[in-house]
């Protein structure tokens, strides 16, 4: 006969339990708007391909807590509950599932899955039912995406929300070009629901749409969003080379597959590196290389674009100021307190350098530049807890050697899906109507969505369980796994039937 021993095994739930409230709280309180979304999608989706530091770098910061709740919480157990074991462990139980799902906003993402909206369906815009039109000379296109770059570390009197300059290259940026701003001075545009992490961040803006995963949806499809019409997809159309170039590993949250998809762009990541003779695999740092040897490498490969007849869109993206705290080069000055503050200042630095770099070479004039970041930082506490009072976070944004003049760059509302019309619009291309995905031409004068609905209301929207989404932007993926769930729950009945 099996001895159950309720005291081992309630210490064991307690000690699983404790877990989960200290990561939760620990996300919580550094990236204070991180969703269970973005947990989930990068769990299931090439999350073992992330940067090994930031896991690191939590379990240092956690542990010691954990410790010390973990002896807390089975002292009062042990001594004051010995008699009441499980109806602790109940009760602990449901605070638990109470701190994880108010922690992580689960109550939200379980709100907008029930909840259904028709707004994306009624705003969209395919850009294949719109007439799309190139000059005859085609510009270049370089796309930096800076990863995390806000306009909370502009100084202040800049429009900005820090007391002193951190990054001087990327605010002259921002003077001397175009800066689409929420102010009247440098600023920015907001992310929305499912915009808020890398890939999504970079779908918004080359698609003009977000990511509506579903817990149920782990997305590994190699056909990416297979109903969007994207950026590269025009671009190839149009008979552009593409290429992306990146220090991580691609296939960390499937970039890979939707660069592939979209555009079938050639990649440079650290796998590429790696297997063409310019890094070894234990020469790895952050997420794969680091920010100097991406623009370098990446110079090179600039050079190859510019040798062809064909114009050409190479999209770089950096990853040395990603969370937690960044990754702080050897060779980079150390002017600030903080290393998040000293690795921004110098990225501000590699930017600029390879934009100076673009500008001193013969294709320059036929060549426009977008920096902007991919998202807002996620690591919020750092900036919440040092930008002035009353800053309101946007994401950072500079048009260099534009084709067109804006009607109006400042004191507007946008989003990341405003950028790629935009961005289709700086390189010269006429749309028809303003309007692709759920994006507004900046350069026109039509209002965005977020103009004319307000920000709150657009972003309450667009995180609804769309059918139009579902149906037209998932397509068979959807489809498959409605398919998949079925499946599993027929499974599940006839094993529970079989048992009986």
């Amino acid at each position: 006969m099996i001895t159950i021993n309720k005291k081992r095994i309630t210490n064991l739930l307690v000690i699983i339990f404790c877990l989960i409230i200290v990561a939760s709280l620990y996300i919580k309180f550094t990236f204070r708007d991180q969703t269970i979304e973005e947990i989930l999608f990068y769990a299931f989706n090439g999350g073992e391909n992330s940067s090994s530091d930031v896991f690191i770098t939590a379990i240092k910061k956690a542990i010691l807590p954990l410790i010390v709740f973990v002896g807390i919480i089975l002292f009062v157990k042990n001594r004051f509950f010995e008699n009441h074991q499980v109806k602790f462990t109940l009760a602990f139980f449901t605070l638990t599932l109470l701190i994880f799902t108010f922690s992580l906003r689960v109550d939200l993402f379980i709100k907008n899955s029930l909840a259904s909206s028709d707004f994306i369906e009624e705003n969209y815009i395919d850009g294949r039912k719109v007439n799309i039109t190139f000059p005859e000379k085609k510009k270049n296109l370089i796309v930096i995406f800076a990863e995390s770059m806000e306009n909370s570390l502009i100084d202040k009197e800049l429009g900005g929300g820090w007391e002193y300059s951190v990054m001087p290259e990327l605010e002259e940026l921002a003077l001397s070009n175009t800066n689409f701003s929420n102010n009247k001075k440098i600023g920015g545009f907001y992310h929305t629901n499912g915009s808020t992490w890398t890939v999504s961040g970079i779908v918004a803006i080359t698609s003009g749409i977000n990511m509506k995963v579903s817990m149920a949806n782990t997305y590994t499809s190699d056909n990416f969003l297979s109903g969007t019409y994207a950026l590269g997809d025009i671009l190839k159309e149009n008979g552009y080379n593409l290429k992306v170039c990146m220090g991580s590993d691609s296939k960390a949250g499937n970039k890979d597959k939707y660069f592939l998809s979209h555009g079938n762009y050639d990649i440079f990541d650290f796998n590429y590196a790696v297997d063409n003779g310019y890094m070894k695999s234990e020469d790895k740092v952050w997420w794969g290389f680091d920010d100097t040897d991406l623009f370098k490498w990446t110079k090179e490969e600039t050079l190859e674009l510019a040798k062809d007849d064909k114009p050409f869109n190479l999209v770089i993206e950096t990853a040395n100021t990603h969370f937690e705290n960044g990754y702080l080069e050897e060779e980079a000055p150390k002017k600030f307190n903080t290393q998040y503050e000293n690795v921004y200042s110098y990225n501000s630095t590699q930017i600029n350098e390879y934009i100076n770099w673009v500008k001193e070479q013969d294709f320059y004039k036929d060549t426009t530049i977008v920096v902007l970041g991919d998202h807002l930082g996620m690591q919020t506490d750092f900036y919440e807890d040092n930008m002035i009072d009353g800053h309101e976070r946007s994401v950072y944004n500079v048009f260099i050697n534009p084709s067109t003049e804006p009607k109006n760059s400042k004191n507007r509302t946008m989003t990341s899906f405003d950028m790629y019309p935009t961005i289709l619009a700086s390189i010269g291309a006429n749309i028809e109507g303003n309007q692709l995905g759920l994006g507004v031409n900046l350069f026109s004068d039509k209002e965005t969505l977020s103009e004319k609905y307000g920000y709150d209301f657009l972003n309450e929207e667009v995180g609804k369980n769309s059918k139009f989404f579902n149906d037209f932007i998932l397509g068979d993926d959807y489809k498959d796994v409605i398919k998949l769930e079925k499946e599993k729950e027929a499974k599940e009945k006839e094993e529970a039937k079989n048992k009986k």
